[in-house]
């Protein structure tokens, strides 16, 4: 997302983006436009290495930025000296102790803004966005009467947040169960650290000729092939927003995700409908998750459902909106 908004935001102002770990994907920085300067400190994950951070000093001093904006916990360390310096939180579980040292932070939902309000810190809401039109929606809906199913996952492969290992006890259950006839297929796109002990964890459910780890995919391939899914589930344990329950939505498929704040927050109509545009379960549930794929599989989503949700999330959560509105903020921060 940060190349969106950097395209969206680099004509009439010099953006610059120094990269502290060494965590660089090409693809996306291959889409990074021409006039962006980039800049790599090679930090190892954990390493304790201080050339990366004289790096880090040099290069902000090579740019002397007016403003820096931050994504990472911990970094208003490292970036002190005369420049204004923001931060987006991204996250739930974040230190709001660090709010005292910036000049603004902006919290990416409501749900991020809440709890750091209940923590006593105030914080601007600027949702995350997405690129809506390069999505591809689905043309049909789901046909109960096929044999097979297909649903997906975009995500890191990561335990502790993502809660793959909730999603693959939930598909064991309803196999156990027997109550669905259809052939079911989970498709994992995404890469992590819990990779094998996921294909593992597949092998020993009983499941293992059901689930596809496609590993990671371009940005480009998700827009296209989203909506040759039947539906998308997320079974997170925590979330900040959600990105990729957005994109699913966009891609006019239906969602399937766990009852925390901040998807939750993307599958609610900003008029306060009592009505939902995907479906929920008990976060950590396996068997409401179990129940709830099986309710799917049986009667599938509502075309209109859809359809509404679709135009939810383009009127709502957009990157161009997001890219007005961190420029309204940092006009704000320097009139501070």
């Amino acid at each position: 997302m940060l190349v969106d908004i950097v395209n969206n935001m680099v004509e009439g102002n010099d953006i610059s983006i120094v990269v502290v770990n060494d965590m660089v994907d090409s693809s996306i920085v291959a889409k990074l436009d021409k006039r962006i300067k980039l800049y790599f400190c090679g930090r190892k994950r954990k390493s304790k290495n201080p050339i990366p951070l004289i790096k880090l000093f040099y290069y902000l001093r090579k740019i002397r930025p007016e403003i820096i904006h931050t994504h990472y916990d911990g970094l208003f360390r490292y970036v002190r000296g005369p420049w204004k310096k923001v931060r987006t939180i991204h996250n739930t579980t974040n230190d709001v102790a660090e709010g005292n040292h910036y000049d603004a932070c902006y919290a990416i939902s409501r749900a991020v803004q809440n709890e750091w309000k209940m923590a006593g810190c105030d914080t601007i809401l600027v949702e995350n966005g997405i690129c809506c039109s390069q999505i591809i929606p689905r043309n049909r809906v789901y046909d109960v009467s096929s044999d097979e199913i297909h649903f997906v996952q975009v995500s890191r492969l990561y335990k502790k947040q993502k809660g793959q290992d909730i999603l693959l006890r939930a598909l064991a259950k309803v196999k156990q169960n027997n109550r669905c006839k259809k052939k079911i297929n989970m498709h994992f796109v995404g890469d992590g650290p819990d990779r094998e002990r996921f294909q593992n964890m597949a092998a020993e459910l009983g499941i293992g000729e059901n689930v596809f780890f496609e590993g990671n995919k371009t940005r480009d391939w998700v827009y296209k092939n989203l909506c040759h899914y039947d539906l998308f589930i997320q079974p997170s344990r925590y979330e900040g927003f959600g990105l990729t329950v957005a994109e699913a939505m966009a891609a006019r498929i239906p969602v399937l995700i766990s009852r925390i704040e901040g998807p939750l927050e993307i599958i609610t109509p900003h008029d306060n409908d009592s009505s939902l545009f995907g479906l929920t379960f008990e976060s950590e549930n396996v068997d409401d998750l179990a129940a709830k794929i099986e309710q799917f599989a049986e009667s599938g989503a509502d075309s209109e459902l859809l359809d509404r949700a679709r135009d939810h999330i383009l009127a709502d959560y957009d990157i161009k909106e997001t890219c007005r509105r961190y420029q309204e903020e940092y006009t704000k921060v320097f009139h501070k």
